[in-house]
């Protein structure tokens, strides 16, 4: 398979990792300190204690976690989620559609799974939209025929990625969109 697909895979992945991540952490409505268990009752979760007494409510979540840069290549990003993937198949996890987010190798795993970066995320970047706009505005003038789909960019066609350094363009044109606002 070609960098490219695994790329754009790992994207989806990710993608459907965060959705699944969300809907099972009650972003939307739900209780982000229970979850049910499988008779349908309700379960509080617990942090073990540390030694100097309770755990801290604050400790981040992703903290260790691998993070996926502006300007990783498309190997690094690769790496870094067959990593993950390799964790997950020797915890003995199923297909992708069928794992849960509170499977046990799914937790095993959690230090693995990369993390995009915090500049491609809306709710993380006020700049977000401008931002979509300067990266469609420089694919475009990299001959990529870019649009602004549905709050993001996309590809007027898939024959686009097929176009000579396409990857290199992608990354470049990321990095300059998303990057400037430090």
């Amino acid at each position: 398979m070609s960098n490219l697909f695994h790329r754009t895979a790992a994207r989806t992945a990710a993608g459907l990792a965060c959705l699944l991540l969300l809907t099972a952490c009650g972003g939307v409505g739900g209780d982000d300190d229970a979850v049910k268990d499988g008779d349908g009752e309700v379960a509080s979760l617990t942090t073990p204690a540390t030694n100097g007494g309770s755990a801290s409510a604050s400790a981040d979540p992703d903290a260790g976690r691998p993070r996926i840069r502006l300007d990783s290549t498309n190997e690094e990003t690769n790496r870094m989620y067959d990593a993950w993937l390799s964790c997950l198949k020797d915890h003995g996890a199923e297909e992708k559609y069928k794992r849960k987010p509170n499977d046990p190798a799914v937790l095993a795993c959690r230090t693995k799974e990369p993390l995009s970066p915090p500049e491609l995320d809306p709710a993380k970047n006020p700049d977000y939209s401008d931002d979509v706009r300067e990266m469609v505005k420089c694919m475009k003038g990299h001959g990529i025929k870019a649009l602004v789909h549905e709050g993001s960019w996309a590809l007027e066609t898939g024959d686009e990625l097929n176009r000579p350094h396409y990857d290199e363009y992608e990354i470049d044109c990321q990095v300059k969109a998303f990057g400037g606002h430090k």
